[in-house]
């Protein structure tokens, strides 16, 4: 029988069987660092003995939480475990106003339980050359302005590039300027395959990561439950990733 329960750190591998279900691009160390940060609103559903579906909830200070990492392993797919992880996602929080990138499957799940599409976001793979890794103060508050909210747990965590499974990943950056995002990039520390998540609007992200000979390999949309909030995806040179805004 299924169960609705919270994720726990002996699913670990359970998790990262689902992710690699969908050829995403986490690490265990990624699922980890989800329930160092929000172990109250990480869920599964548990059946046969292990976790089939996921989904998690990150609370950005009390005005925006983001929704992330819902999975369903396929042979459990069609017996509602995403809207019902969904559901206890939302009930899980407090804040006004939820948002989550979505994918052309979950569109029309998330659009029965109340959320609206704002914008597309694209995912971008290139290489990147090898360069000397550099260290970039944080602007808290320009980061703030640009996301709409304080993710300093976050950012404290993610650094501006990291280790993926099959790619290396940058982000999140962002900055005022197009050349401030070039030298950002280049100095992160990471080389090779990288995956790069821009918002779409962002013509001058967009523009940079064509210069850099990156290519869109795939398209989400953004999507807001709640409230509008007050953001600048002009100045979002690269996301955190599809889990995190």
């Amino acid at each position: 029988m299924a169960q609705l329960r919270q994720l726990r750190a002996a699913d670990l591998d359970d998790a990262m069987a689902l992710s690699t279900s969908v050829s995403w691009n986490q690490t265990g160390e990624d699922w980890a660092r989800l329930l160092r940060l929000t172990p109250e609103h990480c869920f599964c559903v548990e059946e046969d003995g292990r976790a089939v579906a996921s989904a998690v909830a990150i609370a950005y200070g009390d005005a925006l939480a983001w929704i992330g990492m819902v999975l369903t392993l396929p042979e459990y797919r069609g017996r509602g475990f995403a809207s019902l992880l969904l559901r206890q996602c939302l009930d899980s929080l407090t804040v006004p106003t939820v948002k989550l990138d979505a994918t052309e499957l979950g569109r029309p799940v998330y659009a029965r339980l109340g959320f609206q599409e704002e914008y597309v976001v694209e995912r971008w793979r290139g290489t990147l050359p090898d360069s000397p890794k550099q260290s970039f103060p944080i602007d808290w508050e320009l980061d703030r302005q640009a996301f709409g909210a304080d993710r300093r747990a976050l950012l404290m965590e993610l650094g501006e590039a990291r280790p993926g499974r099959m790619a290396s990943f940058v982000g999140p950056i962002v900055c005022r300027t197009q050349e401030e995002a070039r030298v950002r990039i280049l100095g992160a520390g990471v080389s090779g395959p990288t995956l790069w998540d821009i918002p779409e609007n962002n013509r001058d992200a967009v523009a940079l990561a064509t210069e850099l000979g990156f290519q869109p390999v795939r398209k989400l949309w953004r999507m807001r439950k709640g409230a509008p909030i007050e953001e600048r995806p002009d100045w979002v040179y690269a996301l955190a990733g599809f889990e995190f805004g």
